[in-house]
């Protein structure tokens, strides 16, 4: 029951994203003149680099649930477009501290850090780092972490991650507003420097491979 109940949701919210990308294409010719239109849905609409992943966050012992993002570090989503579905909070002890500060946090545009309560009949898209290079920054990357929770609570939901061919060459289109890129490379200092992972021209492959590097060494050297 669970592989088609997964594979259902997956398509389900993946249909939601690409519909949505058109929107996103009209509201970045707002904010970038040069972005030529409906380039993310041209890059997205028949894409199969589409990897859903049911996750499931184990309970947390000692002090660990005290970290802001003792389940998940911060990151940002690295490719395109990612699809969320709600979570679950799980009981595994009879007597559980259902903490409500757990949960998905993200930082906002004012540099924030805001809990997301998505409610049961919704969906939330974040936008991912390839988005904001091919926008020239007109969309930036969500940095975000998932807090745990003490006392018992595990954690289960279901994210998709929408994105092209690893072959696809990450070209910014800079707004003419922007010529100095500081926008297009604007990026929180919970995350690697995007600028430091980056070159224009460079694909989308070689560009994950340089990211998933970057964190492991911002990752040793945050502890």
């Amino acid at each position: 029951e669970l592989e088609p109940a997964a594979k259902c949701l997956g398509s389900l919210v993946t249909k939601v994203a690409i519909e949505l990308c058109p929107l996103i294409d009209r509201y970045v010719r707002t904010k970038n003149s040069n972005y030529q239109p409906q380039t993310l849905y041209n890059h997205l609409k028949n894409t199969d680099k589409v990897k859903g992943r049911l996750l499931y966050y184990y309970p947390l012992t000692g002090q660990s649930s005290a970290m802001s993002d003792s389940w998940c570090g911060w990151h940002n989503d690295s490719g395109f477009l990612t699809a969320l579905a709600g979570d679950m909070l799980w009981s595994v002890e009879e007597e559980s501290n259902r903490d409500n500060e757990a949960g998905l946090y993200v930082v906002n545009r004012q540099n924030n850090v805001c809990k997301v309560d998505l409610p049961k009949d919704c969906m939330a898209i974040q936008i991912g780092e390839c988005a904001q290079i091919i926008t020239g920054g007109a969309v930036v990357a969500t940095p975000h972490c998932v807090k745990g929770v003490s006392g018992g609570m595990a954690r289960s939901s279901f994210a998709c991650f929408i994105d092209t061919p690893p072959s696809l060459k990450l070209l910014a289109t800079t707004s003419p507003d922007n010529n100095d890129g500081s926008i297009l490379l604007s990026s929180s200092s919970l995350v690697p420097p995007l600028s430091a992972r980056w070159t224009n021209g460079m694909t989308f492959g070689d560009f994950l491979t340089k990211t998933f590097q970057m964190y492991y060494e911002w990752n040793d050297v945050s502890k």
